[in-house]
């Protein structure tokens, strides 16, 4: 039984993308020195003779650091060397034969693609499980069938944790295009949601092989790590424990106005918040920004969101006018944010409008991490697959939700992100707690965009509390645009939209 090794940074090598000035020794040792915790060797095509020389060479890094070495398949390259264990696919020698050449006390590790093979290997005694495919990589191009994303990968994860007849804990990292841009995002969306449990690490190849500085690369994605697994609000409030968050009303309305003093605070530098949204509204919601406290930014082309990533405090995208272009903009947008661990906010404006519109936004969910989800209760029900109610361009049609609780918090644990849907009564969730915002204004939805500026009020008080209690600064971003509607709409001077929108932006 091999339960206290550390499978959170696991590196699989591969020889061909290892440079003419370094050897895969050298390669390894650097990355050890990074942060991988454990290492598979995989050589598809070596003969026997020169796979063996090859893993005498890594194992005398791996011995140096402590750290285990695997040998992908060859059960007789793991003899030769007496290395500390294989990692065997569907195709290979099984797992019953392959402990009973090898013993109990090596470690061996099991490729797996579905719940089904997954619950046969950890009955079968698999130390760990290597759930795969979670995107397309470098090293391999996967079937439509195979690419199964984080949602298919923590499905998979609950399965083996719930499998009976197991007498030893259930281990699993997960491997396919995880690098340092979506380690955070893979390693949140997949935890298994009945024990709130995530997985035990990530694997990756060519983030750290293809690299040109492997340490380098390795401490990057040991930071993404500990970050997701300690640092990110879904990782704290797992460790605090949902039944000693405080979530009275008092503490909420508390909460909430700290958020509002720490944005509004003049002394403050105003938070840069990126928007790439739609045509309609740009001025609106540029205007909304800085009136709440923000400093809006409106950049949607791809070739600079690289440069622009290190200081944004909050990106919100919105889909209301798309094209491609856009598209591109938000995916390297999204991107980079992901890397500084910056809070987007996904405004999916009219996605069940076309095929288009929800292609998009469920690749832009799968993909990416999201810190809020805003959208009125037919865009809400689109999400869901719920035709409980419909959609007239970007409009909601009909009553609502019969239970308007039920939609926003299971719409929160499906993507593991906070839900604000707006209509009459606004809703926020945080999959655990589901607040009802009551203020507003009847006015708010006769005037273009007032929806849209929304999202920019979350955005703009999200970031300031968005790695400990997202839900309290989108709660904020929804009363903060409320609370300015009734107070336009109480001004003697308000006589309806026109005045109205005028009067908003001064309260």
């Amino acid at each position: 039984m091999n339960s206290d090794i550390d499978l959170s940074l696991y590196l699989v090598t591969d020889s061909s993308m290892v440079p003419k000035t370094k050897t895969l020794a050298q390669i390894v040792d650097e990355a050890i020195q990074g942060g991988v915790t454990i290492v598979q060797l995989r050589e598809k095509t070596a003969e026997t003779g020169d796979f063996i020389a090859l893993a005498k060479s890594l194992q005398q890094v791996t011995k140096k650091h402590s750290v285990p070495l695997l040998i992908n398949d060859r059960i007789d390259v793991a003899l030769a060397i007496d290395a500390d264990g294989v990692h065997i696919g569907q195709d290979d020698m099984p797992l019953a034969q392959a402990r009973k050449i090898l013993g109990n006390d090596k470690i061996i590790g099991v490729s797996v693609k579905t719940a089904s093979e997954a619950c046969d290997a950890i009955k079968g005694g698999a130390d760990y499980l290597g759930i795969g495919t979670c995107f397309d990589t470098a090293t391999k191009r996967v079937s439509g069938n195979d690419l199964r994303g984080p949602a298919g990968i923590r499905e998979i994860w609950q399965t083996a944790l719930d499998a009976e007849g197991v007498n030893k804990p259930v281990r699993a990292v997960t491997i396919g295009g995880v690098n340092e841009y979506n380690a955070v995002h893979v390693l949140q969306y997949t935890r298994a949601q009945k024990i709130d449990r995530p997985l035990d690490g990530i694997a990756v190849v060519s983030a750290i092989m293809a690299a040109s500085d492997p340490k380098h690369a390795a401490e990057t994605l040991k930071r993404q790590i500990g970050f997701a697994l300690s640092q990110s609000w879904i990782a704290k409030h797992s460790l605090l424990g949902k039944e000693i968050i405080e979530r009275s009303e008092e503490s909420v309305r508390h909460a909430v106005a700290n958020v509002f003093t720490r944005v509004r605070m003049p002394s403050n530098v105003r938070p840069l918040i990126q928007h790439i949204t739609n045509s309609v509204v740009t001025n609106d919601s540029a205007n909304a920004c800085l009136a709440l406290g923000g400093s809006p930014i409106m950049a949607s082309s791809d070739i600079e969101q690289k440069d622009l990533a290190p200081a944004i405090s909050s990106l919100l995208i919105n889909i209301g006018t798309i094209d491609q272009a856009h598209v591109a903009g938000m995916r390297m947008a999204m991107r980079e944010a992901q890397f500084y661990n910056t809070p987007i906010v996904l405004d999916p404006v009219a996605v069940g409008a076309s095929g288009f519109r929800k292609g998009l936004v469920q690749e832009l969910l799968r993909d990416f991490a999201v810190h809020v989800i805003k959208g009125n209760a037919g865009e809400i029900a689109c999400l869901l697959g719920s035709d409980e109610v419909q959609m007239r361009g970007v409009d909601s049609v009909g009553v609502g939700f019969t239970d308007p609780v039920a939609a926003v918090s299971s719409l929160s644990r499906r993507h593991r992100c906070v839900v604000v849907m707006t209509g009459v009564v606004d809703y926020v969730s945080d999959g655990i707690a589901t607040y009802a915002v009551h203020n507003g204004s009847r006015l708010q939805a006769c005037i273009t965009g007032s929806g849209c500026m929304v999202g920019t009020s979350v955005a703009t008080f999200v970031q300031a509390v968005c790695h400990d209690d997202p839900l309290v600064g989108a709660l904020a971003g929804v009363v903060a645009i409320n609370l300015a509607a009734e107070h336009a709409t109480s001004r003697s001077d308000v006589k309806g939209p026109g005045t109205f929108r005028q009067a908003f932006f001064d309260e």
